[in-house]
């Protein structure tokens, strides 16, 4: 009996105060398991005999696939050891949380605690989230908190490409700014389809304060720029109708700047005619002008004008409001224009154009899908071979051969 005792007390003092291995006779902490019998009676075990292994270390470090644990870890999963097609992952515990600042599911989490929320208790949200001490967050640390928006900047929305054409697959982005941000998270969203277009936005976090979202445009159109396409947004309390498709646009507060000459000429004429490269508003209505006097290159009378005209280029009817701000004279010839495929809306004339007397014309246009435009005019004829005539008011043309139109049209986009 005696000896018996003596037998059990060397083995457990074996256990207290040395090495345990557990298939291995060369243990590489204080506790080590082989789970393959793989590794060497002697040395340190290869990153693939470690593969298989669990180990303590004498500072507590606990290595999982591997015999050696990072001296900065407290524990080190290691999958290194793993051929290609057999690594492993960590598995994190899985819960449906309640809701962002739910502490029952899990009683009284401590800050730090990493979870799998299944997005199936009522948090919406599927993925990995931590408590901060007063609410569970995303792995960016972004907020759970149902978002909310001040306002969607509905005017702003842009697609690129900014065009699509029927019976075409097409694929791009949509942008839509808002403003007013909480943070908060929002759903993932399927939008249309509207004219064959379906709009996608995957879930997430809004921005505190401003911010853009991007949704993916796709599927087979069934029109054609410029026919526009609406898209009805409502997301962060907010509502937006979304409409793309004009193409290429001015963006809110840009301006744009044009200038190109036109050689004298003796008939009445349209800018077009010679400038095949005029600026075009919402790639709908091209900025166009009439000169009505054949004289207007050789004269400084005050009979020869310019009739400014906008052109409809699309294949569709298109509607457009259009208010001066000044003329020489204000005479409007209407405000509320359907401008036909290929037509015009004229709305002022006789706006004086001679080398002696040039005036300007500014007039603002809204587009059916809300944006404000405010357009530049300034036509002059450039007598280049004038003589002085003193302190006179006009000078004198002597070779009127080489005189020219020089045209100046600026675009700036208000809204």
């Amino acid at each position: 009996m005696k000896k018996t005792i003596l037998l059990f007390a060397t083995i457990a003092s074996g256990f207290i105060y040395s090495q345990v291995g557990i298939n291995t006779s060369n243990p590489q902490g204080i506790f080590h398991v082989d789970g393959l019998k793989d590794n060497p009676a002697s040395g340190v075990p290869t990153a693939p005999q470690g593969s298989n292994d669990f180990t303590i270390t004498s500072t507590g470090r606990v290595g999982i696939g591997t015999t050696e644990p990072n001296a900065s870890a407290i524990l080190d999963v290691n999958v290194d050891g793993l051929a290609v097609g057999s690594k492993k992952g960590l598995l994190g515990p899985k819960v449906a949380l309640t809701s962002q600042t739910d502490q029952v599911t899990i009683p009284s989490p401590v800050a730090g605690l990493l979870v799998y929320n299944l997005g199936t208790g009522g948090l919406g949200y599927t993925g990995y989230v931590f408590w901060n001490g007063t609410e569970w967050r995303t792995f960016n640390n972004g907020s759970l908190a149902p978002g909310t928006l001040g306002a969607i900047t509905c005017n702003g929305v842009t697609l690129s490409p900014g065009t699509y054409t029927a019976g075409t697959p097409y694929t791009g982005t949509m942008n839509v700014p808002y403003t007013g941000g909480n943070g908060g998270v929002y759903a993932a969203q399927t939008v249309g389809p509207v004219n064959g277009l379906t709009a996608t936005l995957p879930a997430g976090n809004f921005n505190v304060g401003s911010g853009i979202l991007s949704y993916t445009v796709s599927g087979m159109p069934t029109a054609s720029s410029p026919t526009l396409t609406t898209f009805p947004i409502n997301i962060g309390g907010q509502t937006c109708s979304a409409t793309v498709g004009a193409g290429a646009v001015i963006a809110p507060g840009e301006l744009v700047y044009y200038h190109s000459s036109i050689p004298r000429q003796t008939t009445s004429f349209l800018l077009s005619q010679f400038l095949n490269d005029l600026p075009v508003v919402n790639n709908t209505f091209r900025v166009d002008a009439f000169i009505t006097s054949p004289n207007a290159f050789d004269g400084n009378g005050t009979s020869t004008n310019f009739d400014p005209r906008l052109y409809n280029i699309t294949t569709t009817n298109a509607k457009v409001w259009v208010s001066e701000v000044s003329t020489h004279t204000g005479d409007s010839r209407g405000a509320n224009f359907l401008i036909f495929p290929n037509n015009y809306a004229q709305f002022d004339d006789g706006v004086y154009l001679t080398y002696g007397r040039n005036e300007t014309v500014t007039f603002d246009i809204t587009t059916a899908d809300n944006k404000w435009y405010r357009v530049y005019y300034a036509l002059r004829i450039d007598n280049k071979s004038y003589t002085s005539s003193g302190n006179a008011s006009v000078t004198s043309d002597s070779n009127t051969l080489d005189n020219t139109l020089e045209v100046f049209v600026s675009i700036q986009r208000l809204y």
